[in-house]
């Protein structure tokens, strides 16, 4: 599937519909009926789109959705032959892996509108994002030890210790028990509530604001972001963020020469 198209929108009865206006894509996990779960084939367009987005220099801002009233529900267990690819197993949820990993190596920012449940790895996907907004209706659900796996997952314990606090985090993930939109504000897990009708209109009003910066200051921004959390040391994290700097004020002054 080609994804490297200026406008592109999918009909209402593929998986995964794309939405272009202007800089900015909305990419919609288009399963309601099965709670936008994640099959083979909807990992598989997912993962496709993201990877597609590396050298995509016309896409700045990509908003991520689910269609009807869930985010996504996770992994669709129940598909009648769905690949061991998509189960755990010996050699894990690789597909997943890759598709997160694609997520967070694509330059753009990521915006995700969570309404309903995110669970699993749908909340994998969530914590993927740049920036989480949660509608009134949103519940993040770890799932995996209710499910008899590990709590630890997909990254989900990575991003949540790291955003919600440790015992918070690891009660979360021990217990299996969901987090609401009120609480995900104040913990932190989310940016903004809004009421579920106000998502699309709300993340379209932060891309709006990251449009006013220049590409390359969005890119690099993403990148340094995700280097600096790996970074222990102020110093290291200070000189990273100066090269960055210098990153853009170069590329500027040699715009402005070839101009």
């Amino acid at each position: 599937m080609n994804f490297n198209t200026k406008a592109h929108s999918m009909s209402e009865t593929e998986i995964l519909r794309v939405d272009r206006a202007g800089a900015v894509e909305t990419v919609t996990l288009n399963r309601p009926t099965r709670l936008n779960a994640l099959d083979q084939p909807l990992a598989d367009t997912l993962l496709a789109y993201f990877e597609s987005k590396r050298r995509d220099l016309d896409t700045r801002v990509i908003l991520l959705a689910g269609a009807g009233r869930a985010f996504c529900s996770g992994a669709d267990l129940k598909a009648g032959g769905t690949p061991d690819r998509l189960r755990d197993g010996p050699n894990g949820d690789w597909g997943l892996r890759d598709l997160l990993r694609a997520m967070r190596r694509c330059p753009q920012p990521i915006v995700a509108l969570v309404q309903g449940a995110a669970a699993g790895g749908g909340l994998a996907m969530v914590l993927a994002a740049d920036i989480i907004v949660a509608g009134e209706s949103a519940v993040f659900h770890p799932a995996f030890i209710k499910i008899g796996l590990s709590a630890t997952e997909l990254g989900v314990s990575w991003r949540l210790q790291r955003t919600i606090g440790l015992s918070r985090a690891r009660e979360m993930l021990l217990t299996g028990r969901p987090m609401g939109a009120a609480e995900a504000l104040r913990t932190g897990l989310v940016s903004s509530v809004v009421p579920d009708a106000e998502l699309g209109a709300y993340g379209h009003g932060l891309a709006d604001d990251m449009l006013k910066a220049s590409p390359d200051a969005l890119r690099v921004s993403k990148r340094t972001f995700d280097a600096t959390l790996e970074i222990p040391s102020f110093e290291s994290a200070i000189e990273l963020e100066e090269r960055g700097q210098i990153q853009i004020i170069r590329a500027g002054a040699a715009a402005r020469a070839a101009g």
